[in-house]
Parts: structure tokens; C-alpha cells; sequence
């Protein structure tokens, strides 16, 4: 009973900056960089990852169960992203056997093509060329509180860069993870890019702040051993259910499914699906309920993410697909992933990842 009073305790304080968030404020907030997640296996499971984060991506999904992993883990990610925009990634994660925990380290970046720089006497164009990028560089920590309930932070320093103009100010992750000890269902919570505004010139703007809870659970599982440090104890098919919730500051709330099978612990198939409510309408049926003059606030496409498709196809309204192979000897794991964005196109992702042999603390 008194390992559920604690965890209700940390629920109520986690859950208390998303009391404030009543309603969807599109664009109100800055650097939405950080909403990109740079695991590509959490993308093909529709980011529903926050109560799985097994692997080093939790330090962006989850810094609350960084201490469970037992080897040093690293992970690095390229998006080839819409409108010419690049995407890196890196991370490494060390246990520290000592204090029971881990340290990380990560860093992030996107940045653009350089852009034609137009004046409104000039439209067509100056000459001059410029570029814009985001940067956010971080540190975690993760501890073990008891057998079965981790805690972690991530402290982060984040830049936004447009010509020679740029806004600098500093974010952070809170996460706890729960193993209620129960078949194989874990439970998480996260609070991430919580921090004060920046200013960009003279205007101020919030961070992309966001709560999300998550549960997960394998429904099948020929071995019933733990699947931590890589999922090696997985046995010959598994399949991983992973749920999750989030409320961001600037949007209405995103739910998160996902599936993961897994065959021998070596090839993997993932798919998911996010949405903001069970059902959308589509760009087309938007458009007729404006131009009928009714009130189509409730159901505008663009609430939908990754945003929306014209017909409401399924891939379009925020649907992923991915492959993964875990190389378990070598100790290398290569990921895939599909995202549509519909007019903006097709995304593939594509990430390694590497589980040292040793310690280094």
C-alpha cells in the first residue's frame, strides 16, 4: 500500500503543470525543435515510449530509467527532415554502479539550407544568403530509489539561431519509471522542457513544455525474464503494447499507441499511431463546415499530429511503421522508421545504436 501512496504523490506532482494548460495555443510556443524525438524506434511505435525507454534514448524519452540500463549505451539518429531542414542526434549513457544510477550526455541539433535572403524592394532577392538552426546540449542524471522505481533529470542548454540574431536559455526533464512488479506492465510519467521564457530580439516566448504519462506491457513473451540492456532476454516472439498521454502547453492532447513484435530477439516490426481525440475530420469536410458558416473549431485538422492528410487516411493523421535489427553479439542496433506529413511529404529515419562491452565508471 505505501509504494502506491508514493507513487500517487509523485502523479499529483508531476501532473500539476498540465492543470494550467486548458486549451490548444498553436504557435505560442518557441524552439519546437525540441518536439522531435530522435529515437527511431519510439517513432515507429508512435513515440508511446515513454513507459518502454530501455534503450539511450531515454534520455530524451524518459531520463527516469537511465539507471536501469546496465551497460553504457550510445545511440546517434540523421533526419533528412521536410523543407530542407537536417536532424542529428547524439547520446551516451554510463551507469554508475556506485550510487545505483547513470549519468548521460546529449546533444541535438536541426539546421536549414542556406535561404535567399528578399527585401520588399528586392523580392527577387538580395545576393545574400543566410541560414537558421536550433541547438540543445544536455545532462542527466538517473537513480534508483528502490528495486523497482527509478527517478531522473535532464538538464538542457538550448539556442535558436535566425541570421545574426539568436535566443539562448536553458530547459529541463523530470521522469520517474515504476516496474509494479506485475506480469511485465511499467509505468511512467515525464515532464519535459520545463524552464523559464527566452527572448528572441525583443519578444519573449515559452518553451514547448509537455507532461506525458504512459504505460506498457508484453502481451506475448516466451520469456518472462526482464528485458532490459537491449532486450536480451526476450524470447523467441514478443510483442511489446505501449500506451501513452501527453498534454503539451501549446496543443490539445496527443495520445500514443504502439506495437513492437519481436522475433528471436533480432528483427523487430513496430507500428503506431497518434491523434489528438479518437477521431478526426478531414481538410475537405474542414472546409465545408467554414464555408457553411457553422463553427468548425472542434474539429480543425491541424489540431491533428503530425498534422493532418486531405482525405484522413490513416498514414496521413499522424500513423508511423518501422523495422528494427539488434545485432546482439556485436552489440549494434540499426532502426527504421516511416512518418507522413502529408503536403509537406515522407519522412525515413534511420538511427544506430551501441551497447559498450564495459563500464567506464
Amino acid at each position: 500500500m505505501k509504494r502506491w501512496r508514493i507513487l500517487g504523490v509523485l502523479l499529483i506532482c508531476l501532473m500539476a503543470p498540465s492543470f494550467v494548460w486548458a486549451q490548444a495555443k498553436v504557435g505560442t510556443a518557441g524552439v519546437q525543435f525540441l518536439k522531435i524525438s530522435p529515437s527511431v524506434r519510439a517513432v515507429g511505435m508512435g513515440e508511446a515510449f515513454v513507459a518502454v525507454a530501455n534503450d539511450a534514448n531515454a534520455i530524451w524519452h524518459n531520463p527516469g530509467a537511465l539507471a536501469r540500463l546496465e551497460r553504457p549505451q550510445g545511440a546517434i539518429s540523421w533526419i533528412d527532415y521536410v523543407a530542407g531542414l537536417q536532424y542529428g542526434y547524439l547520446g551516451l549513457t554510463q551507469p554508475v554502479e556506485r550510487f545505483n544510477g547513470a549519468v548521460a550526455v546529449s546533444m541535438s541539433y536541426l539546421t536549414t539550407d542556406e535561404i535567399k535572403e528578399t527585401t520588399p524592394d528586392r523580392p527577387d532577392g538580395t545576393g545574400r544568403t543566410f541560414t537558421a538552426g536550433d541547438f540543445a546540449g544536455g545532462i542527466s542524471y538517473s537513480q534508483m530509489l528502490t528495486d523497482k522505481f527509478s527517478v531522473g533529470g535532464t538538464l538542457k542548454i538550448v539556442s535558436e539561431m535566425l541570421a545574426d540574431k539568436s535566443a539562448t536559455g536553458w530547459a529541463a526533464d523530470i521522469g520517474t519509471f515504476y516496474d509494479t512488479g506485475w506480469k511485465s506492465v511499467r509505468i511512467a510519467m515525464l515532464t519535459s522542457n520545463f524552464g523559464p521564457d527566452m527572448k528572441f530580439v525583443e519578444e519573449e516566448f515559452p518553451l514547448p513544455m509537455n507532461f506525458t504519462f504512459g504505460a506498457s506491457m508484453y502481451a506475448i513473451n516466451t520469456n518472462d525474464r526482464d528485458y532490459w540492456n537491449g532486450q536480451d532476454s526476450l524470447g523467441t516472439h514478443a510483442l511489446l503494447v505501449s500506451l501513452a498521454w501527453s498534454h503539451p502547453n501549446d496543443n490539445l492532447e496527443v495520445y500514443n499507441l504502439g506495437l513492437e513484435y519481436g522475433f528471436h530477439n533480432t528483427v523487430f516490426l513496430r507500428a503506431g499511431k497518434k491523434l489528438n481525440g479518437w477521431t478526426r475530420k478531414s481538410w475537405d469536410e474542414y472546409r465545408t463546415t467554414v464555408n457553411a458558416g457553422e463553427d468548425a473549431s472542434a474539429d480543425n485538422p491541424y489540431y491533428e499530429y503530425p498534422l493532418f492528410s486531405r482525405n484522413g487516411t490513416f498514414i496521413g493523421n499522424g500513423a508511423s511503421l518501422g523495422a528494427g535489427l539488434n545485432l546482439e553479439k556485436a552489440g549494434l542496433t540499426m532502426d527504421y522508421a516511416y512518418t507522413g506529413i502529408s503536403f509537406l511529404g515522407d519522412i525515413h529515419r534511420f538511427s544506430l545504436g551501441y551497447r559498450f562491452n564495459k563500464r567506464f565508471l
